[in-house]
C-alpha cells in the first residue's frame, strides 16, 4: 500500500535490508514495516491511490485499417 512519509527514518521492507525514507515523499510500505512506522507516527497511510502506468493503445478510428469495410 501506498503511504505518506512524515518523518525521515531508515526502515527494512524484508528484515534484511534497510534504505532511507524521507518526510514529504511517499513509498509503498510492506505491512511487516508499516506496522511499524504507523505505530510511531513516522509515515500515514496516503489517500492518494497509487497511479499505473497504462499501455494501452487507445484510437479515435482515423486509422486506414480501422475503416476497411466502410463505405462513405
Amino acid at each position: 500500500m501506498l503511504y505518506d512519509i512524515v518523518k525521515d527514518f531508515k526502515g527494512s521492507q524484508d528484515g534484511r535490508f534497510t534504505q532511507d525514507f524521507k518526510a514529504g515523499t511517499q513509498a509503498e510500505l510492506s505491512d511487516y514495516l508499516a506496522a511499524i512506522v504507523v505505530r510511531e507516527g513516522w509515515a500515514r497511510l496516503s489517500g492518494k491511490p497509487v497511479e499505473i502506468e497504462n499501455k494501452a493503445i487507445v484510437s479515435d478510428g482515423s486509422s486506414p485499417a480501422m475503416r476497411r469495410g466502410k463505405t462513405k
